[in-house]
């Protein structure tokens, strides 16, 4: 546990090659916002699901089937690496042992010019009209591409390959040469998101409904926002599914996400002098609970009646009410 806990704590200083891909918006699975709640200790740190556990078993096999592929030898590298000028910070997979070498570090020195990057995707990723390309190009989806162009910043490593496992039926590899424009700019970004937002513990932009209300749980009464084009435009089909019904939850969801992070902690948003929706919180309820409460007067023979009141308020929480977006019956006529 105490080099788990460690492996955390580094995280918390400095993006890793994962965390590039999220807050470019390439990531998708993680957000900016969430990589913000992370790295400034207000969500616990990413631990894993199912796909990432199986992921990380699998990475021995997909080296060791590199190996087997290419003949060539494969090195683990264990320290944490640090950008000398930026926030960045990352662990890689492997190091590719050069040709006619032993090894390819020696006392935490770099003495390789390739890296490798395992990983596994779905069998159905090898379709036509993915972001995967053929065996032996460098076509590959971008959250991975930055990830290894992080990971060839930190290392100076001018090559890198990324074998990837897809499913239990194919096997490719693919090649990465270094592109120090790319680099450049992950280490302005890296630098900026460090500066805006996590140094500054200022979030940055929600990305669903879900981190907007996370990030707004309360409207801040009386703000009212004038709606751009893009806003009724989204209001406007928001309205449309929500006549539909459940045939277009999705789009309905969809929506949202866009929508709502725009509203920000406005109670209201209209067009000119016409309101085309409200998003106000519910008011407060209270809530008891009866059950402990009736449990603790239990084992108080001689409580006083003048102590009622005392206890009910001890057992009785605040629900905070819910914000509720409803939108305007007429907003057909901004279409």
């Amino acid at each position: 546990m105490g080099d788990m806990a460690t492996f955390h704590a580094e995280r918390l200083t400095g993006l890793g090659g994962s965390d590039i891909g999220a807050i470019l918006g390439l990531n998708p699975w993680r957000t900016p916002y969430q990589v913000f709640l992370e790295k400034t200790g207000q969500a616990e740190p990413f631990t894993g699901n199912l796909q990432t556990r199986f992921g990380s078993y699998a990475e021995e096999f997909v080296a060791r089937e590199y190996c087997e592929q290419t003949g060539r030898q494969v090195q683990r590298f264990n320290p944490m690496l640090r950008h000398p000028t930026a926030p960045l910070i990352g662990h890689v997979d492997r190091l590719v042992v050069p040709e006619g070498a032993k090894r390819a570090s020696h006392r935490q020195e770099i003495r390789t010019d390739l890296g490798l990057e395992a990983k596994t995707a779905s069998a159905f990723a090898t379709g036509r009209g993915t972001e995967w390309g053929e065996s032996g190009t460098d076509q590959i989806p971008e959250s991975y591409l930055v990830q290894i162009a992080a990971y060839q910043a930190l290392t100076g490593c001018p090559k890198w390959d990324l074998a990837v496992l897809f499913g239990n039926t194919e096997f490719r590899i693919y090649h990465l040469q270094r592109d120090l424009e790319l680099e450049a700019m992950i280490l302005d970004e890296a630098s900026r998101f460090w500066t805006d937002h996590v140094l500054a513990r200022n979030p940055p932009t929600p990305s669903s409904e879900a981190e907007a209300r996370q990030r707004w749980p309360r409207h801040s009464e009386g703000r009212v926002l004038e709606a751009d084009d893009e806003m009724v435009m989204l209001l406007n089909k928001l309205a449309y599914c929500k006549r539909r019904g459940k045939e277009v939850a999705d789009e309905e969801q969809a929506l949202k996400d866009r929508l709502l992070p725009l509203l920000a902690d406005a109670d209201s948003v209209r067009r000119g002098e016409i309101s085309l929706a409200t998003y106000k919180a519910n008011k407060d309820s209270q809530k008891t609970d009866w059950s402990k409460l009736a449990l603790a007067v239990m084992s108080w023979a001689d409580l006083d009646t003048d102590q009622t009141a005392e206890w009910l308020n001890k057992y009785t929480t605040t629900q905070p009410g819910a914000r509720v977006l409803r939108l305007a019956k007429d907003l057909e006529r901004f279409q």
